[in-house]
């Protein structure tokens, strides 16, 4: 069996040229000052806590909504959304606790599969039971107060969060001071077997002491993360009240290229702007491998890079869920590494060239950051759309090709 332990954190404090060291000790499992309740409060009033968005970039700027969820019968002890309309389920567990690896992983899913049977509107109630509120909707007030120029879009916000629970689209995280082997050798034995919607993620939070002070340093990790989509159950009704099922399983495992809730929304939220551009972004993500180009999943949408000898990343543009073409810092990146500027230029001049009545603009608030964009049409602010690239795709290629071999001989000639 793995022994999954954190190495003891290292505490630097500096003075000048003075510097004094101290370890931090780990906090013994069973010190009952350190509950469910306490992981739970913890949690609730530092949402940031949660790598939500390592498992799902859509889940990034998490805002805790409620504890003690009433859901199926039970309460769920945490649900956090975000201004995109993603909600996020959360179970807080002590895992020295036996009962706990029996009944977390079932009982998680026991309450999102409720939830995606939800309307907003009872979502917002039980929201409304939870907090003891007299709001007429706390889950718009939360998520409203969070968004600091107050932009929220009101409707396009709930239209998500209904879209996301008829669907299913919910993060499910189990929160606990020890994720052990045997629960994640559930979740794998159910990732092979037929599946949910719902993309589920366990997470690690390990407490450390300073001997020399009552300072107590929270430590999360994500150990596992796996998606799970719904077995669909067909029932049919017989003569004389009889009635048989069967179950639609996927055709075979592996057969099928399996997609992130945040990859599913970006192409629902693209396809409804510019349906050219899905076709697009699909056929980019699956050729990029084959062009040395790693696909990082952004919150806005995937973000085509290079990665080179020295580690260094190399950004060719983010495919945007508004349908745009997003390629900026260039410059700045290639100043810093002491490039060649007209690798980057010739990259942006040959899109121009790609595409009749883009230009080229520079753009930024400081001298220092500064870049070049593609605008389309010519003069004007707005971005290039991808649907303008689309035709010319293989050669937008061609000019990828091109500056990564640039760039690659360069930094092995380094």
């Amino acid at each position: 069996m793995l022994n999954r332990q954190y190495a003891s954190p290292l505490v630097i404090n500096k003075r000048g040229d003075e510097e004094s060291v101290s370890r931090l000790q780990p906090v013994p499992r069973e010190d009952q000052a350190f509950g469910e309740q306490w992981f739970r409060d913890k949690l609730f009033d530092h949402p940031y806590l949660l790598p939500a968005n390592e498992i799902e970039p859509a889940f990034h700027s998490l805002e805790a909504v409620a504890k003690e969820l009433p859901v199926a019968g039970n309460y769920a002890d945490l649900l956090f959304a975000n201004p995109d309309g993603c909600i996020a389920l959360v179970e807080t567990k002590l895992f020295r606790n036996p009962q706990a690896k029996r009944e977390v992983l079932a009982q998680t899913i026991e309450y999102a599969s409720t939830l995606s049977g939800w309307t907003y509107s009872q979502l917002a109630q039980a929201i409304k039971q939870a907090n003891k509120t007299t709001d007429t909707d706390p889950l718009l007030e939360i998520v409203r107060k969070s968004v600091q120029d107050g932009s929220l879009d009101e409707r396009r916000f709930i239209e998500r969060v209904s879209r996301n629970l008829q669907l299913g689209r919910i993060l499910l995280l189990i929160v606990g001071d020890e994720i052990r082997d045997q629960l994640e050798q559930m979740i794998d034995f159910i990732h092979r077997t037929p599946h949910l919607h719902f993309t589920l993620g366990l997470i690690e939070m390990a407490l450390f002491k300073d001997n020399d002070s009552e300072r107590i340093f929270v430590q999360p990790r994500v150990v596992a993360q796996t998606q799970l989509d719904l077995r669909a159950v067909i029932e049919i009704k017989l003569p004389e009240g009889a009635t048989m099922s069967t179950e639609v399983k996927p055709e075979k495992p592996g057969t099928t290229a399996r997609t992130s809730i945040s990859e599913r929304q970006f192409f629902e939220e693209l396809g409804k702007i510019s349906p050219p551009a899905v076709e697009l972004v699909k056929w980019a993500t699956a050729e990029a491998p084959q062009h040395q180009l790693a696909v990082d999943w952004g919150a806005a949408g995937p973000i085509l890079k290079y990665v080179d000898e020295r580690g260094e990343e190399f950004n060719f543009g983010q495919l945007a869920w508004d349908g745009k073409f997003w390629v900026s810092f260039w410059l700045p990146r290639f100043r810093k590494l002491g490039l060649p500027e007209h690798i980057a230029t010739d990259y942006l001049d040959e899109i121009v060239r790609l595409v009749p009545g883009s230009g080229r603009q520079e753009r930024g608030f400081q001298k220092k950051l500064k870049t070049e964009v593609i605008v389309f049409p010519k003069g004007s602010k707005e971005t290039l759309p991808l649907a303008e690239l689309a035709p010319q795709k293989e050669k937008w290629f061609e000019a990828i090709d091109l500056a990564i071999d640039r760039i690659r001989k360069l930094s092995t000639a380094d």
